[in-house]
C-alpha cells in the first residue's frame, strides 16, 4: 500500500488531531482551527512547529501587514468558512466584528521567517549525545580501572 505524502498530524498542546491533508491544514490555519504555535508531523512521532513547513501555510498567511494582504486573508478567509448560522443572534451582537481574523494577523506578524533547516530537533539530538558523552566520561574516571 502506498502512503499519501500530503497527510498530516496536528499536534494542539497534548491533544494529537488527524491525519489531515496539506490543504486542510492550510485551511484550518486560515480559520484558526490551527493556531501558528501548534506542531504538525507527517508520521504523529517526530513533530515540528507548523510555521516550519512552508507548504502547509497558505500566502493570504504571508503579507498580513498591508491593507491588500489584509483584505485578501478576510476574503478567502470567509469563502473558507463552512459554518452556518443555525441560531438567530441578538441584533446588537451583530455590530461587532469577529475578533478571531484580528488575532490571526497579531500572531502571524509576529513569527518571524525561519529557513527550515533551523530546526529544533537537530540541537535537541546534539544535546542529549553530548550528555550521554559526559556521562560515560564521568563514569570512567570515577570507576577506573585498577590493573
Amino acid at each position: 500500500m502506498v502512503t499519501d505524502e500530503s497527510q498530516w498530524y496536528v499536534q494542539k498542546g497534548s491533544r494529537v488531531q488527524g491525519p489531515f491533508s496539506t490543504n486542510e491544514v492550510g485551511r484550518f490555519l486560515l480559520l484558526g482551527r490551527v493556531r501558528n504555535t501548534d506542531r504538525v508531523s507527517r508520521d504523529g512521532e517526530l513533530w515540528e512547529p507548523v510555521t516550519q513547513v512552508p507548504e502547509l501555510i497558505p500566502e493570504e498567511l504571508l503579507n498580513l501587514q498591508s491593507d491588500e494582504g489584509w483584505n485578501k486573508f478576510l476574503t478567502v478567509r470567509a469563502t473558507e468558512d463552512d459554518r452556518q448560522l443555525e441560531v438567530p443572534v441578538e441584533q446588537d451582537r451583530r455590530l461587532y466584528p469577529d475578533p478571531l481574523p484580528q488575532k490571526l494577523r497579531d500572531e502571524w506578524q509576529a513569527v518571524p521567517p525561519q529557513p527550515i533547516s533551523q530546526s529544533v530537533l537537530p540541537w535537541s539530538l546534539l544535546g542529549i549525545t553530548l550528555a550521554a558523552l559526559g556521562v560515560v566520561l564521568y563514569l570512567n574516571a570515577v570507576t577506573g580501572t585498577t590493573g
